[in-house]
């Protein structure tokens, strides 16, 4: 199904839709390679869960970093309200 809606992405010349917002701001800010590096670490971490207690610190650790992201994500989405 066709999005009614799309959003878009202006780099330099090129014109590429974004899947929501999220991906917008990834496409905007040029993240795209962090977001690439983030996913092999985060693939390479759960590869290494094999036990409860691995499990437990690789979860502490992805509680910690949402716990920072979320106050950002919480910014970033009220400036988009105010616009």
């Amino acid at each position: 199904m066709k999005n009614k809606n799309p959003l878009y992405v202006v780099k330099g010349q090129n014109v590429e839709q974004a899947k929501n917002l999220f991906d917008m701001l990834i496409k905007k800010l040029d993240l795209e390679p962090i977001m690439r590096i983030l996913n092999q670490l985060l693939e390479f971490l759960l590869s290494q869960v094999k036990s409860y207690p691995m499990f437990a610190v690789v979860k502490s650790m992805i509680d910690q970093w949402m716990l920072q992201l979320i106050p950002l994500l919480q910014q970033v989405s009220g400036m988009f309200a105010k616009a």
